[in-house]
């Protein structure tokens, strides 16, 4: 029996099952995790996440062996890259280098990747390559190792997701979307002519079942049919599968994502999922974990390619045999000296005598306590001072529209439009301005050129409107600003 454990925010989902190419599914658990405790896949208070999950797994009695987690994270970075084939170890050096604008040390990352497709005209291979940071997942194993159990292997939420989708859909389908809602968080994946293409993650902020919830879900599709016409694939989505939701919404959801222009199909995910409508509806809501139940072998797991050791002590020393001997040369000479330091015994017991003495002094007892009272409070509060550095690196991921932002967007508009900045959401990084022009064409290939300025993670538009009065054509714009745009200029 495996398990797979699904780690983001306080959500943790856990599907118990048989993992293999095609999963079986047997059982899904939902638990919410201590307040604070893990954000965005990082480990915040490693002993109460530990203690919280050790009485869920005891309370429901679910196997320790073969236990796989799969953790979504923006600190984990991937990648569409195409790559020769080679062997494994060149494989993960060509990945490494992809990787080299990313990397610091070399010794503080590490790499897994899944294939996606194979050109034969070129003869590259086509990966899903991904890179994660070591001590991040060494804090994830410690939690584990805390409850007794020994992880098989460490995968991320979006390789998962994405693995799971080749495994299932994409035997069925050539062109879609799957669509992972999971509480306030809803992940997209387009595959296009059976490839994967895009995935982006997007933070719902309105209440989960309202009708401004359900237009934050297919808002998040516009993004990806923006990557399509930037990257002018002319293929048309065939469905978008929806996890996560129930019947009763689908209907809904699908009037509200034609509303926003998209016209592909909606339809509840039920392919390759578990048996009977009550497991079927569980393993739609866990699929990130059941996801872990699909075996998309052995180079999709960090672990694979990671030591629990680090990385200078797994290294052969060549002048090891050389150390060796000059170990057994001094214990030869400490054999030799035993017989000189035997004769000093009596005198070193004296000594150790009125040491000892010394140290059960009521005084010297009382100073001792004291002394570790105060290293168990400093720890603790260093303990706290990493936790608060931690939030606040999380906090300056998020962007800020300063002036230089607001300058992209205005000195862009130069030659085909007026811009208005109207608001910015800076919980959503949305910066929302209008755009007029006297030519329809004008104001769109102004968009294209904001979609071509790396400042902004995505770029949204409405349709345009005509002002009779002004003789103006008229356009309503969101940019959403990439992680820690701003803070730079904010900071200087």
């Amino acid at each position: 029996m495996s398990v797979s454990v699904y780690f983001s925010n306080q959500i943790i989902q856990i599907a118990v099952g048989k993992r293999a190419k095609r999963g079986t599914l047997q059982r899904v658990y939902t638990t919410i995790a201590p307040d604070g405790s893990i954000i965005n896949g990082i480990v915040m208070d490693g002993d109460a996440l530990a203690g919280h999950l050790r009485s869920f797994w005891q309370a429901h009695n679910i196997p320790t062996n073969d236990v796989y987690l799969i953790v979504n994270s923006n600190k984990i970075a991937g990648k569409n890259i195409e790559i020769p084939i080679l062997g494994e170890k060149k494989t993960i050096q060509f990945i490494k280098r992809e990787f080299s604008d990313m990397q610091r040390e070399e010794s503080e990352n590490t790499i897994a990747y899944i294939p996606i497709g194979y050109d034969k005209k070129t003869r590259l291979k086509h990966l899903y390559a991904e890179l994660a940071p070591k001590e991040q997942l060494r804090e994830l194993m410690d939690v584990f190792t805390a409850m007794g159990i020994t992880l098989k292997g460490i995968i991320s939420g979006e390789g998962s997701i994405i693995g799971y989708a080749q495994m299932t859909l994409a035997k069925q389908f050539k062109t879609f979307i799957l669509q992972v809602v999971n509480g306030n968080l809803v992940s997209n994946v387009l595959f296009v002519d059976g490839e994967f293409k895009y995935y982006n993650s997007v933070r719902c902020f309105n209440e989960i079942g309202t009708e401004a919830y359900l237009e934050d879900l297919a808002r998040s599709l516009n993004q990806l049919e923006q990557f399509m016409q930037t990257q002018k694939i002319e293929s048309q989505v065939e469905r978008i599968f929806v996890a996560g939701t129930s019947g009763n919404d689908i209907n809904v959801y699908s009037q509200v994502v034609r509303e926003h222009g998209v016209t592909s199909p909606c339809e509840l995910l039920n392919t390759g999922l578990g048996v009977g409508t009550e497991l079927q509806l569980s393993s739609e809501k866990a699929l990130f974990a059941v996801s872990g139940l699909y075996d998309q072998g052995a180079n999709s797991n960090f672990l694979k390619h990671f030591s629990l050791k680090d990385d200078s002590e797994n290294l052969v020393d060549p002048r090891m045999k050389a150390r060796v001997i000059a170990v057994a040369t001094t214990f030869v000479l400490m054999m030799i000296g035993f017989g000189v330091a035997l004769t000093m015994k009596l005198v070193r017991n004296a000594r150790y005598e009125e040491l000892r003495d010394y140290n059960v002094k009521p005084n010297v007892v009382q100073q001792t306590a004291m002394y570790d009272s105060e290293v168990e409070r400093r720890d603790a509060l260093l303990s706290k001072f990493n936790s608060i550095n931690t939030i606040n690196e999380t906090l300056d991921s998020y962007p800020v529209c300063s002036d230089e932002i607001i300058d992209v967007i205005e000195t862009t508009a130069k030659g085909y439009a007026e811009v208005e900045i109207l608001s910015f959401n800076a919980d959503e990084g949305k910066v929302n301005f209008s755009a007029k022009a006297a030519s329809v064409n004008d104001i769109y290939k102004y968009i294209d050129n904001l979609l071509l300025e790396d400042i902004f993670k995505t770029v949204e538009h409405t349709g345009y409107t005509y002002d009779s009065k002004a003789n103006l054509y008229n356009i309503h714009v969101n940019c959403t600003l990439a992680g820690s745009v701003g803070r730079r200029s904010e900071e200087e």
